[in-house]
C-alpha cells in the first residue's frame, strides 16, 4: 500500500494478545492500536467432558462477559474513527474486525474484507452484509453468501520473500539458522500462539529425526513456550521467528503446519513439502475444511489431529517419510505451489483504493 500512497496515514488495529506479534513484523512508521474485542467461541469435535468444561465454563460465560467487550470495542472504535476518520477500513475476518467494521458502517465510512479460508467466518458473514468490496483467497464458488458483484477471486496475499529457493540459496538459508547445509531439516511451526499438542508430539518425534540425520526446528509459539533441556543434538525450539520466516520456510525440505488460510499460502508461494496438522476444534471446523482442499488436490499430507493425538510417534514417521521420498516431496511441492497468486496483493490492494475513490 504504501508503495502507490506512500504519504498515506496507514494503522493496524488488532486485539491485545496480537499486539507484540503485529509490531514486530510491522515497520516503525506504521502504528498499531489495540482494540478491546470479544468473540464467539464455538469449539467442534469436542468430548462430552469437553462440552460441560468448555461450553458450560470457558464458551457461555466466556462468550456473555465479551458481549460486553465488544460493546466497549465498538465504543472505543467509534471515538477513534470519529477522530482519525480515515477513508477505508480494510477487515481481514479476524473478531476484533465486527466492532471495527460496525463502527466504521455507522460513520459512513467504506469496509473492504478479504475471506481466506475454505468456510467463511462469522465478522465476515456480518460484515460482508455492507462490505463494498470482498476478496476472497478460494475461487467464489466456495463462497456463496458474498454478492457476486462485488466479490473477487484474488488469493491469499503473503509478505515479500516468500519464493521459490534454489540450491545455493536454502544453504545459505540453513547456515544463517546455525543449521548444516549438508543435512535435511524439518520445521513444525503451530501458529504464532503455538500448539502444546504439536510441539510435545515433534519433541517425541526428534530423536529418531536425527538418528536419520536430519535436523529439526520446531517454533513453540509465544503462548507455549517451556523450558527445554537436554535437547539432542541439530534440534532447536524458538518461541518466534520476527525475521527470516521466509528463508526458513524456503530452505526447509519437510514443514509441519496447522491449516490457518496464510500459512498455507505462504507455503504454497516456496513450495515447499508440507504435512497439514489441522486444529479440529475451531469454529466451523474450517481448518479441517482448509486441510482437506490441499489433500484432495494433493498438495499436502495430513494427519488426522485424533490420530495425533491416540499415536504421537505418527508424526514423526510421516516426516521421515516425506523426506526420504523424492519423488512425493516433488510432487506435492509443484502442486502445493498451484495454490499461490503472486499477484494477489497487487490485486487487493487495488480493491482497496478503489473503494477510497
Amino acid at each position: 500500500m504504501r508503495k502507490q500512497k506512500p504519504r498515506a496515514d496507514i494503522r493496524v488495529w488488532c486485539d491485545r494478545g496480537y499486539a507484540l506479534q503485529t509490531r514486530q513484523l510491522l515497520d516503525v512508521n506504521t502504528r498499531v492500536d489495540v482494540i478491546v474485542s470479544g468473540k464467539y467461541r464455538r469449539y467442534a469435535n469436542l468430548s462430552l467432558w469437553s462440552h460441560v468444561r468448555y461450553h458450560m465454563i470457558k464458551t457461555h460465560l466466556a462468550n456473555f462477559v465479551d458481549i460486553f467487550k465488544i460493546f466497549f470495542g465498538f465504543l472505543q472504535s467509534l471515538v477513534k474513527l470519529i477522530i482519525w476518520r480515515p477513508n477505508v477500513i480494510f477487515c481481514k475476518g479476524g473478531f476484533v474486525c465486527l466492532p471495527v467494521g460496525i463502527a466504521a458502517r455507522v460513520l459512513r465510512i467504506s469496509v473492504v474484507i478479504h475471506d481466506s479460508d475454505s468456510v467463511p467466518g462469522l465478522t465476515n458473514r456480518v460484515l460482508a452484509r455492507f462490505a463494498s468490496s470482498i476478496g476472497t483467497g478460494l475461487p467464489i464458488e466456495n463462497y456463496p453468501n458474498y454478492r457476486r458483484s462485488i466479490t473477487k477471486f484474488v488469493g491469499i496475499p503473503v509478505r515479500e520473500g516468500f519464493k521459490i529457493l534454489n540450491t545455493k540459496q536454502k544453504d545459505f538459508a540453513k547456515e544463517q539458522f546455525n543449521f548444516s547445509a549438508d543435512k535435511k531439516l524439518a520445521v513444525v511451526i503451530g501458529g504464532g500462539l503455538g500448539s502444546r499438542n504439536l510441539n510435545e508430539a515433534a519433541l517425541l518425534a526428534a530423536p529418531n529425526i536425527v538418528k536419520n540425520d536430519m535436523q529439526m526446528l520446531i517454533v513453540s509459539g509465544d503462548n507455549q513456550g517451556f523450558p527445554i533441556d537436554n535437547l539432542p543434538p541439530n534440534v532447536q525450539v524458538i518461541p518466534f521467528i520476527t525475521d527470516g520466516m521466509p528463508d526458513l520456510l524456503g530452505a526447509a525440505d519437510v514443514v509441519v503446519t496447522r491449516a490457518g488460510a496464510t500459512s498455507l499460502a505462504e507455503l504454497a508461494a516456496v513450495a515447499t513439502p508440507t504435512i497439514i496438522v489441522p486444529n479440529h476444534h475451531l469454529a466451523s471446523d474450517h481448518q479441517t475444511k482448509n486441510a482437506a482442499v490441499y489433500e484432495a488436490a494433493d498438495a499436502a499430507l495430513v494427519i488426522n489431529p485424533r490420530e495425533l493425538e491416540n499415536t504421537p510417534t505418527a508424526l514423526g514417521l510421516e516426516i521421515l517419510r516425506l523426506a526420504k521420498n523424492e519423488k512425493l516431496s516433488k510432487r506435492l511441492g509443484q502442486n502445493l505451489h498451484k495454490f499461490s497468486k503472486a499477484n494477489a496483493l497487487e490485486q487487493m490492494t487495488e480493491m482497496i483504493l478503489k473503494a477510497i475513490k
